[in-house]
């Protein structure tokens, strides 16, 4: 393949969420969120477009929003992903479970969130705080089952 030929493959930055959102999630999924000061209890996500919206709902300094595997607190592997808005951005956690391990990845963008670290209850660095197209970006790709999107990084902290 020549190089040209490789970037004519590439999504343009605008489209690529576009393109995502009409995929659908490999699994079942569920969310739970505080918007508003309002508790949500679990609830089924029908769409990639639906886990967008419920993402740009979270339009207050501290709401957040869990999205998980359905059913994943009775079963050994799962995965979830987490956001909330930090007054000034978002931060977004993505996770693995496997027989009660939790592999917690806080994301940002490039190497630099790499290295920002991941402590439970610690501040984001400003490269971990993410806008509100790469929350959704981040969050309907990992959900999605396709891992981080090109130009993000994520700093690691193992839950046992």
């Amino acid at each position: 393949m020549k190089g040209t030929d490789m970037l004519d493959t590439i999504a343009h930055p605008e489209t690529s969420l576009e393109l995502m959102l009409e995929l659908q999630p490999e699994e079942a999924l569920e969310w739970k969120a505080r918007v508003n000061q309002q508790h949500i209890g679990w609830q089924d996500v029908e769409s990639a477009a639906h886990l967008v919206a419920l993402i740009q709902g979270m339009c207050r300094d501290g709401d957040w929003l869990v999205v998980q595997t359905k059913g994943s607190s009775s079963q050994p592997i799962g995965r979830y992903a987490q956001a909330m808005n930090t007054g000034s951005g978002f931060q977004v956690e993505v996770a693995q479970i496997c027989r009660g391990v939790a592999r917690n990845w806080r994301v940002g963008l490039g190497a630099a969130a790499d290295e920002a670290g991941n402590t439970p209850f610690g501040g984001v660095s400003a490269s971990q705080n993410l806008s509100l197209a790469g929350a959704s970006e981040v969050m309907v790709s990992w959900l999605n089952g396709h891992g981080l999107p090109l130009g993000y990084g994520a700093a690691l902290h193992v839950y046992q």
